[in-house]
């Protein structure tokens, strides 16, 4: 009993002998559940911020512009978006430069104008062309695979801004930073960076304007002469060859798995699409000509690009990936 009566004693003017105000420093466990709260709420912040914006991209009416930078290329656009009375969604995206593709959205089919190439309409809940199909969902359909971390505010169109991260959680995919609208949570400028820090890609509004948009566009919208379905242009071919990709990243599903023939050069080719909602890659599979080189090429930018031999095949992977998870992607073929 005197052990622990003279303990709480010594305890007590320990304590007492603090200067005024001073903290007792936490032990090692109580650091780590203090930095694992703080990392938990920056979590909870940035998954909330995200949300936000899908709400924001399916339910505000909006004019905007923005400019969209990939490497060299910078180009601009228009985007509108407008509901009607019965609640459906229209979403414009017209290309300001150049031959002029235009992308029409009506709920869940896209028609894609290609004034050099055939147009195609296609099923699908987003223009997927400059805006990621999984921003127009809740956080819940990529969470496996990335974290949403809020970490800071910004000045981005003379607006206050929400700076939030997407990172990967397995280092096989790049991540995203993206400036949000406080406001309404609408994107404001968005990022992609490697795993170096280097930007790959980036878009960046120069206008925003939210209001209704008028009736007679959204019926002028609605008489639009939209193309065939992709299916009737062209009837979807199964592979041909019996390889085909053994692996992909994880949170990667295959989207679309299809024979057919390269527009420019005519090579008869299987085709594999795979995507996580935020990034997508090919997988192309020939066979090997006298002018294939037979030797493994790579290049890395915003898009990267890496092609090696398989037997008697060519594999080629291009997307948004990091250079090694394309090598391994390709590696898998069999």
């Amino acid at each position: 009993m005197i052990k622990v009566v003279l303990a709480a004693l010594v305890t007590c003017i320990a304590l007492t002998a603090l200067p005024a105000g001073a903290q007792v420093a936490p032990t090692g466990q109580q650091a780590a559940t203090q930095e694992s709260a703080a990392q938990e709420t920056e979590n909870s912040d940035g998954q909330r911020w995200f949300n936000l914006m899908s709400k924001a991209l399916n339910e505000l009416n909006f004019e905007a512009s923005f400019v969209h930078v990939q490497g060299d290329r910078i180009e601009p656009y228009r985007w509108v978006h407008g509901i009607d009375k019965q609640g459906r969604q229209y979403e414009w995206l017209m290309q300001m430069n150049g031959p002029g593709f235009r992308a029409l959205r009506i709920d869940n089919v896209v028609s894609h104008f290609h004034p050099a190439s055939t147009s195609y309409s296609l099923r699908s809940r987003s223009i997927s062309t400059m805006i990621p199909t999984a921003f127009n969902q809740s956080f819940e359909q990529i969470s496996d695979n990335y974290r949403a971390v809020a970490v800071g505010g910004a000045r981005i169109l003379d607006r206050k801004a929400q700076h939030i991260r997407l990172i990967s959680k397995d280092n096989q995919r790049y991540g995203l930073s993206l400036w949000l609208d406080r406001d309404n949570g609408m994107p404001l400028k968005m990022l992609m960076v490697n795993h170096d820090g280097e930007v790959l890609e980036q878009l960046q509004l120069t206008s925003l304007t939210l209001r209704d948009v008028a009736a007679d566009t959204i019926a002028e919208l609605s008489r639009v002469d939209r193309p065939p379905m992709l299916e009737e242009l062209q009837p979807q071919q199964s592979p041909l060859l019996k390889q085909q990709p053994r692996w992909a990243p994880a949170g990667f599903n295959l989207l679309k798995a299809q024979h057919h023939r390269l527009v420019l050069e005519g090579t008869p080719v299987d085709h594999y699409l795979f995507s996580d909602g935020l990034a997508e890659y090919s997988v192309y599979l020939s066979e090997q000509t006298v002018s294939s080189s037979g030797k493994a090429i790579s290049v890395t930018g915003p898009h990267t690009l890496h092609s090696q031999p398989a037997g008697q095949l060519m594999v080629t992977v291009v997307g948004q990936i990091p250079l090694a998870v394309a090598k391994q992607v390709a590696s898998s073929v069999q």
